[in-house]
């Protein structure tokens, strides 16, 4: 068995010894990136938010008429917030450089008239900053609520526009 064509082939055992390969660069690179990815994974970790979608079956249903039972909603607009309960709307606030502190405490105030106090909903209207949303969520966590649900509120939901 050869290598090559014609005149020229070599014999395999022509060929000499096996190449050593040095991985010597391979190593200095891996032993700088990986510390740096691993650092990398706890900034990621730290920067991710926690949110769910709103259930429509578990333990929070109302055993009567096998509805979900009512959360607290913040309903987020351009123009105002909004804090719901069921088809109640309990606060309304125009949104303005202390709108925020206000809502922070109006949730505080309301909290004890709720069934689930550890839960709530963050409904978000259309053309609404994500930093809103992100600022309301905490504003809900600093309240003592654990779970924070995140949907959507459209402008009229019969239609779903």
């Amino acid at each position: 068995m050869g290598i090559g064509k014609g005149k020229n082939r070599l014999k395999i055992s022509d060929c000499g010894e096996a190449v050593d390969v040095d991985v010597t660069p391979m190593m200095n690179v891996l032993m700088i990136l990986l510390p740096v990815l691993i650092s990398m994974a706890v900034f990621t970790k730290v920067a991710m938010i926690q949110f769910s979608v709103p259930p429509n079956v578990g333990t929070h249903l109302n055993s009567d008429n096998g509805k979900p039972k009512l959360k607290m909603t913040v309903v987020i607009a351009k123009e105002f917030y909004a804090i719901t309960y069921g088809e109640k709307i309990l606060d309304s606030i125009v949104s303005n450089v202390n709108a925020e502190t206000i809502l922070s405490g109006r949730i505080a105030s309301h909290k004890s008239s709720f069934d689930i106090q550890n839960e709530a909903v963050v409904a978000v209207k259309d053309n609404v900053d994500f930093q809103r949303m992100v600022r309301v969520m905490d504003i809900c966590r600093e309240n003592g609520f654990e779970k924070i649900g995140v949907s959507g509120a459209p402008e009229n939901p019969d239609n779903g526009v």
